[in-house]
């Protein structure tokens, strides 16, 4: 055979050879498995087209931006490119072939074996001769940005696995008498049990995913460590069960494509100082993504890169028509020292319980392992299991805080504000646990149970002839989400006999952002059923302009951040007085929360600010007591 086929190829997989092979040799750490593999497959070739898919899928994934043209000789010595992959890539390869025909680099390695170029216009390509000691089939082109020497001789063994399986298609079987070994399961199989690729984006599997990390993690050794990128769907759960599973499929592989391109991008791998094939992205999950990284020196630069990656998906995607905005949460681990972490499954770990913290922290963000987050990752599961708790045995109280006209002094309405109390361990600040209970979706059904114990107790104030007054509950991100929101509500308020409109629904700027066209359905939907609906914490968000603008609120909540500075800063003064004087023009009411001394109730009132709230005025007190200092005729 005229390209003889490298004997590292028969080297048993856990030979020193193939241990570095990550390292100065430039090579893909799982290079001799993955030919082992096509060797193995070839026997068992039917076809051309199967043979040549074989040869290109084992090509990309060593190297996933490569582009390749198969020219094989016809019956009259002319070459025709008879297979290009990705297909789409066809004429722009049929230019380049053309320009290398007359370049005369296609006779030059036709006659030598190879041939090797860089140039401004066709790139950086590789031709290699499909040939065996009895014929020269045709040629490859292997065309790849970036391609360092050691890979010219890999693409050129796979060049010549190629004639070897022609060969064998054409009877000479002789041709493919390799050594036993080679058949041994050093990989799943291709075509067995686990796939090469993920059928749905076309990534890496999980299993070839570990094999990698594992190869890079054995490979490594000061100052070169080797790291892992866990990224996760935020709540796509909902997008399956609201849009459907086909919708979800589509959504995945339109995340899956920008994120494979920025890790392919020379900006990327200039920022991490690592080479293409040594950056290694797959699909771990159903809604999760990892990626891989071999010989990394820079592992400060890990963060900047999650930062690149959401900012790839921050504009969303369409479909039919809708502007879908999906966030991810990212965990980070590395090997931090030679013998450090010796398992994959350990550092696949360590990036697990980061990402669970980044989904802890309130969901797209990025969050770095830790020692010793395994016992915070515990701790989330035991508040999660005590929130259940909570809700089983009925340990969440209300608390009511006034909202008063500030013209008249008189009181307006109250907002209604969730606490947890259990046992020895006393009271549980919401901080602490409302972001559990909206990572893990039991947010949901705390909210009914609010809802409907808000109802029960305007009947009970009915029932004593007070005067009515609306009450205004916060509704979630994860709520808004949900399709079938304003139907259960409306189901809660008719089995308690409370009309919508004694209830304000108060949602946060950011939790508009989040699936925006759902959100927006559902923001129409409640107003249309009879529901006030409010800006909370209006101010704090770029887009505050565009929601009182777009969205069906009724009135807007301003930001404590604004009342607390008012009497020590000149440019919040100027930006209150101006939110208000907009508010008024546009005929939104303004409650302004926080208010907590005479010299900040004395500028808004002076200003026309309609209702306010804050300690000043009224502490957060439960309904018994709300009901004695606010709603009896001595109270009045």
């Amino acid at each position: 055979m005229k390209g003889l086929i490298s004997q590292r190829c028969w080297a048993p997989i856990s030979s020193e050879a193939e241990r570095s092979a990550g390292g100065g040799s430039g090579l893909h750490p799982l290079t001799f498995d993955v030919l082992r593999e096509v060797i193995g497959r070839l026997p068992a070739c039917c076809s051309l087209s199967e043979l040549l898919g074989i040869v290109s899928h084992a090509a990309q994934l060593l190297l996933p931006s490569l582009r390749l043209a198969v020219l094989l000789r016809q019956p009259d010595a002319a070459l025709e490119i008879v297979y290009c992959n990705p297909p789409t890539d066809e004429p722009m390869l049929r230019v380049q072939v053309e320009r290398l025909i007359d370049q005369g680099q296609i006779a030059q390695a036709l006659t030598h074996g190879f041939s090797w170029s860089q140039t401004p216009t066709a790139g950086q390509w590789l031709l290699s001769q499909i040939a065996t000691q009895r014929r020269i089939h045709g040629l490859i082109l292997w065309s790849v940005p970036g391609l360092v020497p050691p890979w010219q001789q890999i693409l050129g063994t796979l060049a010549d696995l190629t004639a070897l399986g022609l060969e064998w298609l054409m009877g000479d079987a002789q041709a493919m008498r390799v050594p036993p070994r080679v058949h041994l399961p050093l990989i799943p199989a291709f075509d067995g049990a686990i796939p090469a690729a993920d059928q749905l984006t076309g990534l890496a599997h999980r299993v070839y995913f570990l094999r990698f990390l594992q190869q890079a993690i054995l490979s490594s050794a000061p100052p070169c460590s080797a790291a892992i990128l866990l990224l996760d769907i935020d709540g796509f759960q909902r997008v399956n069960q609201e849009l459907g599973y086909e919708a979800g499929d589509c959504l995945l592989c339109e995340l899956a494509l920008p994120l494979n391109g920025a890790l392919r991008s020379q900006r990327v791998q200039a920022q991490l100082r690592v080479m293409e094939h040594n950056i290694y992205f797959a699909r771990t999950g159903a809604d999760e993504f990892g990626i891989a990284i071999a010989g990394l020196t820079l592992t400060e630069r890990l963060e900047e890169l999650a930062a690149y990656l959401h900012s790839h998906i921050a504009e969303g995607f369409l479909y039919q028509g809708s502007r879908i905005h999906l966030s991810i949460s990212i965990g980070i681990a590395a090997t931090v020292g030679a013998g450090e972490t010796t398992h994959a499954h350990t550092l696949l770990g360590q990036a697990d319980t980061s990402l669970k913290r980044a989904k802890q922290l309130g969901r797209d963000r990025y969050a770095l392992y830790e020692p010793g987050r395994e016992e915070t990752a515990t701790a989330h599961l035991r508040a999660e299991s005590l929130l259940q708790e909570a809700l089983r045995q009925d340990l969440f109280s209300l608390v009511f805080q006034p909202q008063f006209d500030l013209s008249t002094d008189r009181l307006a309405g109250a907002e209604v504000l969730l606490r947890l109390a259990l046992g020895d361990t006393g009271a549980i600040p919401p901080s602490s646990f409302i972001p559990v209970a909206e990572s893990t979706g039991q947010i949901i059904e705390i909210s009914q149970w609010m809802i409907r114990r808000v109802c029960r107790q305007l009947c009970a104030w009915d029932a004593l002839g007070v005067a009515a007054f609306p009450l205004s509950v916060k509704i979630s991100a994860v709520e808004l989400s949900q399709p079938q929101l304003t139907e259960q509500i409306l189901a809660i308020l008719g089995a308690e006999g409370i009309a919508p409109h004694r209830l304000h629904l108060e949602i946060t700027e950011t939790a508009i952002a989040q699936q925006e066209s759902q959100v927006l359905a559902n923001l129409k939907a409640l107003r249309t059923a009879g529901f006030a609906i409010w800006i909370d914490d209006f101010g704090i968000s770029y887009s505050s302009l565009k929601s009182i603008k777009r969205y069906p609120a009724h009135g807007i909540n301003l930001d404590r951040e604004f009342i607390q500075d008012l009497e020590r800063d000149l440019a919040t003064r100027v930006i209150t007085r101006s939110i208000l004087e907009l508010a008024t023009a546009l005929g939104y009411p303004v409650v302004a929360e926080g208010i907590e001394d005479v010299g900040q109730y004395g500028l808004l009132r002076d200003w026309g600010c309609p209702i306010g709230q804050g300690y000043l005025l009224g502490r957060p007190i439960d309904a018994l007591e709300f009901q004695q200092c606010y709603l009896t005729p001595a109270a009045k």
